[in-house]
């Protein structure tokens, strides 16, 4: 009966308890959506992560990670190579030699950890060969003597990159959405070559006003990017044996991640390529890539392999990216701190309804009492009241925060405007939302504990009521 009549006494206010349940549902929605969206970039950075930059577990020479000398190749690499082809947890692997080598063309120079990859290995592990960009090549897979696949920043700091506008650039723009007239004003830049995004930059900012170019400067600069395959960049590094060598490679790719840092300090040439010139014999390696066949086996696959090679360097994705980790163990306390945060701010608007409500219903009170209602019960009353207007609007909340999270799951939210902040940072500027169902349990426990305690005042103050005197209040 307790709870009927709490529910009951919930509506007997319709207006008011409106007001309350809309407030508690507008917070629910942007706890369960900020939520949903933080957590989504948390699974692209730990996809990124894995398949991008560093797979699931690495086995290096311990002395390797020390300086990265050349000389420190994994020993008994064929044996390791056997296990781990043996293990069912691992799904394929891939080896590689790491060079750090200076980069120079005529125009312009960088440091670059040169990676020879044996091709069909590292596409199975990695999915760079996927972020080839626009007209940027191809992934290594060409008769091109001595290839190498360099990023877009690496494009840009050696001046391989630069921006031109052609007809098809102006076709391009209004293929991507860009209205026929913004795209006409790039009339004036028709055959010219900007050498730096700095330069296309100040000549786009002379043809278009402010806001034109916060709105479509992201489609002006992609579209009006110009690579020069087949350039040549001299590398010069140390050999194995400590001689100085110059190799001259070719572009033929460029590759762009969501990882700005990643981008500027590798490239990919061939094994065999690297290995020839820089004196590495056969089946001698610096890194085996492990890509696992289940995402959260790496720690325990990564402690067997210890036991069985205890000479070797076994490292997980968490270990060789700490950052990365921590957001993940975090994201438990992430979820309590901004659906607590929204819930306490609610709290007081629920407490100040309710307290209305009692005074309201002092002298209904009152009766009650007076006729044998206890305090325990009157107390439960109030609490279940309490409880039912907080969960009534964190259901219809969790639902449409549900329902908005699947649309922009699908969808995604292009931060692509602020892109280079975040990829500086290695997170994505196209984001897809996604949450778990725990999440919604441990929301609904939440609620029921913000009722509980948020009908803590309002009750004390029905309960300090002398029936006598309440009967009496008109």
């Amino acid at each position: 009966m307790i709870w009927s009549i709490a529910w009951k006494n919930v509506w007997r206010s319709r207006k008011r308890s409106l007001i309350v349940i809309s407030a508690v549902t507008l917070g629910t929605i942007a706890g369960v959506f900020t939520s949903g969206m933080m957590n989504g970039w948390v699974n692209q950075r730990i996809d990124a992560v894995i398949n991008t930059e560093m797979s699931h577990i690495q086995v290096h020479h311990p002395d390797y990670l020390l300086n990265n000398e050349l000389k420190y190749t994994i020993p008994n690499y064929q044996k390791v190579i056997t296990t781990l082809n043996q293990n069912p947890a691992v799904k394929q692997i891939s080896s590689r030699i790491k060079v750090t080598a200076m980069a120079a063309t005529s125009r312009g120079n960088t440091a670059l950890t040169l990676q020879g990859v044996n091709i069909e290995d590292e596409k199975a592990i990695r999915d760079i060969h996927e972020k080839i960009v626009k007209n940027g090549g191809t992934y290594l897979g060409t008769e091109m003597r001595n290839p190498i696949v360099i990023s877009d920043k690496t494009a840009e700091q050696l001046r391989i990159k630069s921006y031109s506008v052609t007809s098809e650039t102006i076709d391009s723009l209004k293929t991507l959405g860009v209205p026929e007239n913004i795209a006409n004003k790039t009339g004036p830049l028709k055959n010219k070559r900007f050498k730096t995004e700095k330069l296309y930059k100040k000549a786009l900012e002379k043809q278009f006003t402010k806001k034109e170019i916060n709105e479509y400067g992201h489609h002006l600069l992609n579209a009006a990017k110009h690579y020069r395959l087949r350039s040549k960049i001299v590398f010069t590094f140390n050999e194995r044996n400590g001689g100085l060598v110059y190799q001259t490679y070719r572009v033929c790719g460029i590759f762009k991640t969501n990882n700005t840092m990643f981008d500027q300090m590798n490239a990919f040439v061939l094994h065999n390529d690297l290995a020839e010139v820089a004196d590495f014999e056969d089946k001698e390696y610096h890194e085996i890539a492990i890509l696992l066949n289940d995402n959260e086996k790496p720690e325990d696959v990564k402690t067997n392999l210890k036991k069985t090679f205890p000479g070797l360097s076994f490292l997980s994705w968490k270990d060789l990216s700490p950052e990365t980790a921590l957001m993940t163990d975090f994201m438990d306390v992430w979820y309590i701190i901004i659906i607590g945060i929204i819930l306490m701010a609610l709290a007081f608007g629920i407490i100040n309804t309710m307290l209305m409500a009692i005074l309201e219903r002092t002298k209904e009170l009152g009766m009650l009492m007076a006729i044998g209602m206890n305090r325990k019960r009157v107390f439960n009353m109030i609490m279940l009241e309490t409880i039912f207007l907080t969960f009534v609007g964190a259901l219809a909340g969790m639902v449409l925060g549900a329902l908005s999270i699947f649309i922009t799951g699908k969808t995604g939210l292009n931060f692509s405007s602020v892109s280079e902040g975040f990829e500086a940072v290695g997170w994505s500027a196209q984001v897809y939302p996604s949450i778990g169902f725990d999440f919604f349990i441990l929301v609904t426990i939440m609620v029921v504990v913000t009722g509980i305690l948020s009908s803590i005042i309002p009750a004390r103050k029905a309960l300090k009521m002398n029936p006598v005197e309440a009967i009496r209040t008109e």
